[in-house]
C-alpha cells in the first residue's frame, strides 16, 4: 500500500514520537523512509541586503542534518533498507507538500504542533497546512508539546 513514507521533522521530541510511526509505517509496508528538515526561511529576512546569513543559517543546517541522521539511525536499528535524507530551505509546508509530488511520496507522518489559541487561529500550524495541501494522506501524530 505505501512504497514510499515521508516523515517532515524539526529534531524536537513531537517529532521523534512522530518518528516512531513512520518508521514503524515503512517497516510494515517494506517502504522507503524519507526524512526532511527545512529551514524556515522569511521573505523578510531574503530581502535584506546586508543580512549576515551564512552564520545563521549554517548553524540551523547542522542542527537539520543532525535531525535527519538521527532518523537515518533509528530507520537503520529497525532494518529499514532504504532511507534517504534532505535539508531544505523554505517555508516549511511549502517544501513538504514540493517534495511529496518530487519523490512520489505516498503517506506523510508528522507531529502536530503545540500553538494553540488566537496564534493558531491566525498562523494555523505546518501539519494543518500540509494536511490540507497535500495531495496524499497525513498522518497527524498528537503530541504534547
Amino acid at each position: 500500500m505505501y512504497d514510499a513514507v515521508l516523515l517532515p521533522t524539526d529534531g524536537s521530541a513531537g517529532s521523534e514520537l512522530a518518528a516512531d510511526h513512520a518508521i514503524d509505517l515503512a517497516e510494515r509496508h517494506d517502504a522507503a523512509l524519507h526524512a526532511l528538515y527545512v529551514l524556515e526561511t522569511s521573505h523578510a529576512i531574503d530581502q535584506l541586503e546586508d543580512f549576515e546569513e551564512t552564520s545563521i543559517f549554517d548553524r540551523l543546517e547542522d542542527a537539520g542534518t543532525q535531525a535527519v541522521e538521527e532518523i537515518e539511525a533509528r530507520a537503520a536499528d529497525a532494518d529499514i533498507t532504504v532511507v534517504e535524507s534532505s535539508v531544505e530551505r523554505g517555508v516549511a509546508h511549502e517544501e513538504i507538500v514540493d517534495y511529496v509530488a518530487a519523490e512520489d511520496i505516498d503517506v506523510v507522518v508528522m507531529a502536530t504542533a503545540g500553538r494553540t489559541g488566537t496564534s493558531r487561529e491566525l498562523i494555523g500550524s505546518v501539519t494543518e497546512t500540509v494536511v490540507r495541501a497535500s495531495p496524499v494522506p497525513v498522518l497527524a501524530v498528537k503530541t504534547d508539546e
